[in-house]
């Protein structure tokens, strides 16, 4: 069983490390093929979510309003920030296939997304190789 157990954190942080590289290329391909328009934060929800460990933690949507082709959205921001104020004048990104679907998408939160990801997950292999080197 003590195996198991020095096997776990190591794969727990290479499967994090990956899924934060894997949002950073969704990040990057999106700036890379969707186009980008200006907005307006029109208005931004708060909401209390219990996080299961008996605390609630603070959710925030960010709607913004956009045109595309004439026509106007005001739809839920995703992938943005959060720190964002009703009013503020700001630049998305949306699917061509489906305007509704609008992306505050940077080249900054890419890049820490593929940092992030790629220290993490060099980490959880560093801990996979020392656990198979003790093992022997």
């Amino acid at each position: 069983m003590n195996l198991v157990k020095r096997f776990i954190a190591p794969l727990l942080l290479i499967a994090g490390g990956i899924l934060f590289i894997v949002f950073g290329f969704r990040t990057v391909k999106e700036m890379k093929d969707f186009p980008q328009t200006d907005a307006v934060v029109s208005h931004l929800t708060r909401e209390w979510v219990p996080d299961g460990e008996g605390y609630e933690t603070e959710q925030i949507t960010v709607y913004v309003t956009y045109t595309v082709d004439g026509k106007e959205y005001t739809e839920a921001l995703q992938n943005g920030k959060t720190n964002y104020e009703q009013g503020d004048a700001i630049k998305v990104y949306y699917d061509p296939a489906d305007p509704t679907y609008v992306s505050g998408a940077s080249k900054s939160g890419a890049t820490i997304q593929l940092a992030f990801g790629s220290v993490i997950a060099l980490g959880g292999l560093g801990g996979l190789v020392a656990a198979l080197v003790r093992r022997r």
